[in-house]
């Protein structure tokens, strides 16, 4: 009973030194990082003063691991990590949106310019590779179109670029289609033993190294047939490490993936 003792005694220390080490090895990262960040975007901002960042709670277990900047005096640069310390996106939006959930409460002056968009995709490059470009839209041009509102994506081998427009009059020209929102969701390659499957609502997730997934609409196959011990491949697009499931496409589909 003893020598017993001592082989679960050994094994529980090595398993502990190997979740130390992975927590090391996420945190290394993340400091990393944010020294670049810091030198790119410049002054933090500083979350407080009565106003808690918004988070969605149906699909999120709280605010995510991350950094915010100002970018100007309306607009604020939020950079993401991933569960294991990479980053997950980079997103440029008005500071109005990490309190609200709500375009509404955002005025209609608050825009952005084409040169603040190359310039985001530039910085976002030095701390993570976007890749070459493999399709690049302009809006209104291959953009899916809800009234005013324009969605746009223009995909890299290593990310995918959203960027959100609003279409409106202006005095010297008709219409214009005005930047409003940028975010840049890196490509996370997904491969593992599934831990477990669980329905939720219409869709069935999988538990692959501690995240769940599933796909973007019901009826995936991977998603509808995987069981536990399977092995999956999976590719998903700025999954956080603060998401309850993150939407995942197979492996070998050439889709860019999409997350809302």
């Amino acid at each position: 009973m003893k020598r017993k003792s001592l082989v679960i005694v050994g094994v529980l220390a090595s398993l502990s030194l190997r979740l130390f080490a992975d927590d090391a090895t996420v945190n290394r990262r993340k400091a990393e990082t944010i020294v670049k960040a810091d030198k790119l975007f410049g002054q933090r901002y500083a979350v407080g003063n009565g106003k808690p960042l918004r988070y969605d709670k149906q699909t999120e277990t709280g605010p995510p691991d991350g950094v915010i900047y100002w970018h100007g005096s309306r607009y604020v640069v939020e950079l993401i990590f991933a569960s294991d310390g990479t980053v997950a996106r980079v997103e440029l939006l008005p500071e109005t949106l990490l309190h609200s959930d709500n375009w509404s409460d955002v005025p209609n002056s608050v825009e952005l310019s084409g040169t603040e968009m190359q310039w985001l995709v530039v910085s976002a490059n030095v701390l993570r590779p976007l890749g070459k470009a493999v399709d690049i839209t302009a809006a209104p041009l291959s953009c899916f179109q809800s009234g005013p509102n324009l969605y746009c994506a223009d995909k890299y081998e290593l990310a995918t670029v959203s960027h959100y427009h609003l279409e409106r009059q202006n005095e010297k020209n008709p219409m214009e289609a005005v930047l409003r929102e940028i975010s840049i969701l890196y490509r996370q390659p997904v491969s593992g033993i599934v831990e477990d499957v669980r329905v939720e609502g219409s869709q069935r997730q999988v538990k692959v190294a501690g995240q769940w997934y599933h796909g973007e609409k019901p009826g995936v196959e991977i998603f509808a047939t995987a069981q536990i011990g399977s092995t999956a491949r999976l590719v998903t697009y700025g999954c956080t490490a603060n998401e309850k499931a993150c939407i995942a496409v197979p492996e070998q589909s050439k889709s860019a993936g999409t997350h809302q």
